[in-house]
C-alpha cells in the first residue's frame, strides 16, 4: 500500500484523526504522547532533532514504508514516531525499546490512581497551577509498584543521578512531552530490600521535582508531569516475559506524518532516483570492476614471464598455432638450406614455428665479401 496516498484511500477513510477527539486533555490520565505531540505541532511548537541517532531496524522499516527520511523530520515529529513505534529515549539520546502488557497500547500505559492504590501504595497530593490535583508515589515498595506496571523496558546502563517519583499523574496541557527513560535503583528502608524500576518521564529532568516534593512555579509551569513505571528485561518473571507485546504503531500517526511532512522529509519524488541508495550501488560496481581489472593485469604479467619464447603464425597452416598440421607440398620443396632455414625450424607433426634470434648476426651481415 502506498502510504503517500493513505489519506485518499477508501480503505483508510475511517482512520481516526486526532482532531476527532476534541475532548483530549494531556493531564496524566493517559499516555498518548503522540496525540499531544500532534496537538503541539499544530499549535506551532517544535523541539530540536535527535543528533547522531541510531535508528532501530523496526523504526527504519516503518520509515521506508512511509517513504520518509528520519533526519529531515522535525524534532516533534521524530518524538511522535518514536513513541508510536514503541521506543523511549535514554539519557544518551539512544532509543530504548518498550513492550506493552495485557493488551495495553502506547496510549494507555498510564496507571490509574485506583490501580496504584490497589497494590498497597500510598500517594502524595500536589495542587497544580490550574487548581487540579496531581498524584505521585509516596510509600510504595518496588515490587508492589511493578504489579501495576503496564510496560517492559529494554535494560540499559544508566548513570543518571535521579531521585524523582516513579509514578505521577497530572501535566501541563501545553507541554511538548519528552520520552526520557531512567533507571531508578534504591534500597528501601521499609523492608531493607534493593529494587530496580525503570520509568518513562515526560519532561526534562531539570523541570521535575524530587520525590516527596511538589512542582514549583518554575518547574513545568507549576504542573505535575506524567511518569510511567515499567519492568526491565533484566529482571522479569517468565510470565511477564511471555506477556510482552510488540508495538505495531497506529494508522493515524502514519497518515499525519505522510500528509504533513512528505514534502519536506520524503525520501524520493516521483520519477527521481534516491541518491542515498544510488551511491553505494555505484561504489560497489566500481570495486568489482577494479578487482576484475587487477586480476586480468596480473594474469597477463604472469603469462609473459612464463613464456619468453614468442610463437608466430605458421606459414604452412595460417591461423593455426597449436593444432597438428601436415605440409602437403613438403616433397616438392627444395632441400637446400638457406639463411631463413637456419633461423626457422619447422617440426613435422607439430605446427609450432619458433623464431630464434641468432647470436652470430655478424657472419651474415651485409659487409664486403673477401676475395
Amino acid at each position: 500500500m502506498d502510504l503517500r496516498r493513505l489519506a485518499s484511500s477508501s480503505s483508510d477513510a475511517n482512520v481516526e484523526s486526532p482532531s476527532d477527539s476534541s475532548d483530549f486533555v494531556f493531564d496524566g490520565t493517559n499516555s498518548d504522547l503522540a496525540k499531544q505531540l500532534y496537538n503541539r505541532a499544530r499549535a506551532g511548537d517544535d523541539v530540536e532533532k535527535f543528533p547522531k541517532f541510531e535508528i532501530p531496524q523496526t523504526l527504519q522499516t516503518r520509515l521506508d514504508q512511509l517513504q520518509l527520511d528520519w533526519y529531515k523530520l522535525p524534532g516533534i515529529a521524530q518524538r511522535a514516531l518514536l513513541w508510536d513505534s514503541g521506543f523511549g529515549i535514554s539519557s544518551y539520546n539512544r532509543p530504548v525499546k518498550i513492550w506493552t502488557l495485557n493488551d495495553h497500547s502506547m496510549a494507555d500505559l498510564a496507571v490509574p490512581k485506583s490501580r496504584y492504590e490497589a497494590v498497597n501504595c500510598t500517594v502524595k497530593e500536589c495542587t497544580q497551577r490550574d487548581g487540579s490535583i496531581s498524584y505521585a508515589n509516596y510509600k510504595c515498595l518496588g515490587r508492589d509498584m511493578l504489579k501495576a506496571a503496564r510496560c517492559v523496558v529494554e535494560d540499559f546502563e544508566d548513570e543518571t543521578d535521579i531521585h524523582a517519583a516513579m509514578w505521577v499523574t497530572g501535566g501541563d496541557p501545553e507541554v511538548v512531552p519528552t520520552l526520557r527513560v531512567n533507571k531508578h535503583e534504591w534500597k528501601d528502608m521499609h523492608d531493607n530490600n534493593s529494587y530496580i524500576v525503570f520509568a518513562v518521564h515526560t519532561i526534562d529532568q531539570n523541570g521535575e521535582p524530587a520525590w516527596d516534593q511538589c512542582a514549583k512555579a518554575n518547574q513545568n509551569n507549576g504542573y505535575g508531569s506524567l511518569v510511567l513505571p515499567c519492568h526491565t528485561t533484566a529482571n522479569i518473571t517468565a510470565e511477564i516475559n511471555s506477556s510482552k507485546q510488540e508495538v505495531t504503531g497506529s494508522a493515524w500517526v502514519s497518515q499525519w506524518l505522510v500528509e504533513e511532512y512528505s514534502s519536506v522529509a520524503g525520501t524520493t519524488d516521483d520519477g527521481e532516483i534516491n541518491l542515498s541508495l544510488l551511491a553505494p550501488i555505484v561504489a560497489g560496481v566500481l570495486v568489482v570492476i577494479g578487482v576484475i581489472g587487477l586480476f586480468v593485469f596480473l594474469k597477463k604479467r604472469r603469462q609473459s614471464r612464463e613464456d619468453p619464447i614468442g610463437f608466430t603464425e605458421s606459414p604452412v597452416c595460417p591461423d593455426n598455432y597449436y593444432q597438428s598440421c601436415r605440409d602437403l607440398d613438403f616433397g616438392a620443396r627444395s632441400t637446400v638450406h638457406t639463411v631463413v632455414d637456419s633461423e626457422t625450424a619447422t617440426y613435422k607433426g607439430v605446427d609450432r614455428t619458433i623464431k630464434l634470434k641468432p647470436s652470430y648476426t655478424g657472419e651474415f651481415g651485409s659487409g664486403p665479401i673477401a676475395h
